[in-house]
């Protein structure tokens, strides 16, 4: 999944990266995109380990370019 996240962020348009440093801005924190990059990224690494509300809380700027539900894998059909 963190792959895939890595994989999706080289493909964001430039308005998709607009929305996220609006996000991260918005939020009132002073994160640069680097290290909030890097946290939606452990936070998907280790989304079995932490509750809902810090999971939403480190993916949240990216939450709307990549939902976490589009890096699912594709389910298998026999």
């Amino acid at each position: 999944m963190v792959a895939r996240f890595i994989d999706r962020l080289t493909g964001l348009s430039p308005a998709e990266w607009k929305s996220i440093q609006q996000a991260i801005s918005g939020a009132g924190t002073q994160v640069e995109m680097l290290e909030a990059g890097r946290n939606a990224a452990v936070a998907l690494a280790v989304r079995d380990l932490i509750t809902r509300e810090q999971f939403d809380i480190l993916y949240a700027p990216f939450q709307s370019a990549i939902p976490p539900d589009s890096l699912e894998p594709a389910p298998i059909l026999d």
